[in-house]
């Protein structure tokens, strides 16, 4: 069992792709990447400049109650954009945007500092899902008057969803080929989606970079760990278990686990009964 334990663990950074957190977060912290996709998605903006804000400062500095962000950037003038890729709706974008441009406003603003001195803010979302319904594969939010002509109030938060599943033919190829990485098909639109295609594929061929692979990943699961500890203390139980059980299984789902492995890695693992281990899929499952 040990054995095959650690073959599955030597086998998962050859099994991820573009959908996976820690592989997401290393090819788009590549400034080419993320520069040409944030141009895609605003291309009225000058990224020429844009500074990436490190991990490890994210982990120390952003940390969120869903753990920390996925991406993050400042542009020459001090606009941050934030980048999330989004695989399972949870029906809480709209709250999550919320929390994240409070998040990144809080690490702006220095004591003491003029409000004037905020600089703007844009949440993206990128989606495997279309959250709205409405079919449209790229839409943008901002705070606006309800009653003089939709007049925008100017606060500097900006959200935009992208939505993988929407109407393609709104957007450009660039986006469009990353759109087909969301949804696991061979980047042929564009140069971006095949460009991060390969270096997906070098990064899993790259002894070293293998090694950050798993580096990363025993952080974002120490990250799911400390969330249901904080979910187990607020709620006054003990037990963290059923805090933290249904964030592991999403995660086993979404790198394309079976029910019945999953179930089984829960029997083997964590000492679960078969019941149990289908209730806490069934309650992982309805919290998706």
């Amino acid at each position: 069992m040990m054995v095959l334990a650690a073959e599955k663990v030597r086998q998962k950074p050859l099994k991820a792709d573009f959908t996976d957190d820690v592989m997401f977060g290393m090819a788009m912290a590549r400034f080419r990447f993320c520069k040409r996709f944030l141009q895609a998605v605003l291309p009225k903006y000058n990224f020429d400049h844009i500074e990436l804000i490190p991990q490890k400062y994210l982990k120390s500095s952003y940390v969120t109650r869903a753990g920390r962000l996925d991406l993050l950037c400042t542009s020459e003038n001090g606009d941050q954009f934030n980048v999330e890729l989004q695989m399972i709706d949870e029906h809480n974008l709209a709250q999550r945007s919320r929390y994240y441009h409070a998040l990144i406003t809080n690490n702006m603003l220095a004591a003491g500092t003029d409000y004037q001195a905020l600089r703007e803010t844009w949440v993206i979302f990128l989606c495997a899902f279309d959250y709205l319904g409405l079919g449209l594969a790229s839409d943008y939010f901002q705070m606006l008057s309800h009653y003089a002509d939709h007049h925008a109030l100017g606060d500097g938060s900006h959200t935009v969803v992208l939505n993988a599943k929407g109407n393609w033919s709104e957007v450009n190829d660039e986006l469009k080929g990353i759109f087909q990485l969301v949804l696991k098909q061979k980047a042929t639109y564009g140069c971006l989606g095949p460009d991060i295609a390969r270096e997906i594929a070098d990064i899993k061929q790259n002894k070293l970079e293998g090694e950050k692979y798993m580096a990363l990943t025993g952080e974002f699961w120490q990250d799911a760990i400390d969330e249901g500890r904080y979910e187990g203390i607020k709620e006054g139980r003990v037990a963290k278990r059923s805090a933290m059980l249904p964030i592991f299984i999403k995660k086993l789902i979404k790198d394309g686990q079976s029910q019945s492995e999953v179930i089984a890695y829960l029997e083997s693992d964590f000492g679960l009964g078969k019941e149990e281990a289908q209730e806490y899929y069934q309650l992982a499952m309805a919290k998706a």
